[in-house]
């Protein structure tokens, strides 16, 4: 069972969340480690556990397994298998209530959600004209592509290159569509800030 640190859009941060100590997510993020390799491998270990357990019984004849008729058989691998299923859902749950990153960027569902308002409005006769100049001056193109290089020298940060030069290379395409599109008004050119961030 592989677990996905994502979550579904209009999924409200839960109040639980909210209340906690930044101070504390080092501490959660350890537990989401140790807890996602518990995901990982508590199927190896039963296995293991299990092939140990069993040629002890095969060599010593004796053990649990040691007079176990094919029905028992059929219904310890069972139980095993059922052993994991809850061992995963419950560590899954673990993980969504304790993981201090699931929501973060979550804002970027509510932007998203709004942008496609704007798209429908568009389509409902909207002034493009109006609509165009919104866009030229809010600085979206600008800001979009700041973030888009943070989260790639983030990346890059963790040793994830390809991510990190994907992201940079999307950066670059934001700030050549903000160049398009232009700055401000006509000719403005953009603030300090954005100039830097996007170089």
């Amino acid at each position: 069972m592989t677990h996905v640190l994502v979550h579904p859009a209009e999924t409200a941060r839960p109040k639980s969340l909210q209340s906690r100590p930044v101070r504390a997510a080092r501490a959660r993020r350890a537990g989401v480690r140790a807890l996602s390799a518990v995901i990982r491998y508590d199927s190896i270990v039963i296995a293991a556990g299990t092939a140990t357990v069993g040629l002890h019984a095969i060599i010593n004849h004796e053990g649990p397994l040691a007079n176990l008729s094919a029905l028992g058989a059929v219904l310890a691998a069972l139980a095993l298998i059922g052993a994991l299923y809850v061992i995963d859902a419950a560590a899954s749950e673990l993980i969504d209530w304790i993981n201090p990153d699931r929501w973060d960027g979550d804002l970027a569902y509510v932007l998203a959600e709004d942008l496609g308002q704007i798209r429908d409005d568009i389509d409902a006769g909207a002034d493009p004209e109006e609509i165009g100049h919104s866009l030229r001056t809010s600085g979206l193109l600008e800001t979009t592509g700041s973030l888009t290089r943070r989260l790639a020298v983030a990346f890059a940060q963790q040793g994830k290159e390809d991510q990190a030069q994907r992201l940079h290379a999307s950066a670059l395409h934001l700030r050549k569509a903000g160049q398009v599109l232009g700055h401000g008004q006509a000719g403005a050119e953009p603030a300090d800030d954005a100039r830097k961030d996007l170089q």
